[in-house]
């Protein structure tokens, strides 16, 4: 399983390792879910075609380095100043602790635009409590390490789960921000 995407005319073709090795474990959850997610995107916006990943637009609701890191990685949206975080928009906020948005919004040349949503039954609850622990640095050892266990685990989850298990994917209108 692989992205391809044109990178000014050649071909590129992307692997979940590949994601892997450019971000490392810190947000294992956020690349396998990432990676489906940019999996899921390039193949709804190009509709059997490749598409090139400078004609990509994306907005989404969380920017944590695992997400961000995956979606660089396909789109170079954040290099190209194409990528936009709300963590208002209001959209599959889970999150009891913060806003955060669970949704990512992605663009082809300001014309065809799909949201796809993570599914609010993929992440436990005691996975936001961790985040909250995290950002207080606040963990016991014991809590650390599960969380590390988690996170590898919802992963791997993530790669192996069917695409409807894990994600919504709809077409929605295009936002200002991304029109020509």
């Amino acid at each position: 399983m692989s992205i391809k995407v044109k990178d000014y005319g050649y071909i590129v073709e992307i692997a979940f390792e590949d994601i892997r090795k450019l971000h490392g474990i810190r947000a294992y959850m956020a690349i396998g879910v990432g990676y489906r997610i940019l999996e899921a995107a390039v193949r709804e916006l190009g509709q059997g075609e490749i598409i090139s990943r400078e004609d990509i637009q994306v907005i989404t609701g969380h920017g944590g380095p695992g997400f961000r890191d995956a979606i660089e990685f396909v789109t170079r949206a954040v290099t190209r100043d194409q990528y936009t975080v709300d963590p208002t928009y209001p959209v599959a906020q889970y999150d009891p602790h913060r806003p955060t948005g669970y949704v990512y919004i992605f663009t082809l040349k300001g014309e065809k635009t799909i949201q796809i949503t993570l599914n609010k039954s993929f992440l436990p609850p005691i996975f936001y409590d961790y985040l909250l622990k995290g950002r207080e640095e606040s963990f016991t050892a014991v809590e650390y390490d599960d969380n590390e266990r988690l996170k590898k685990e919802l992963c791997f989850k993530a790669l192996e789960m069917t695409e409807s298990e894990l994600i919504t994917i709809k077409e929605i209108p295009t936002p200002d921000s991304h029109k020509a």
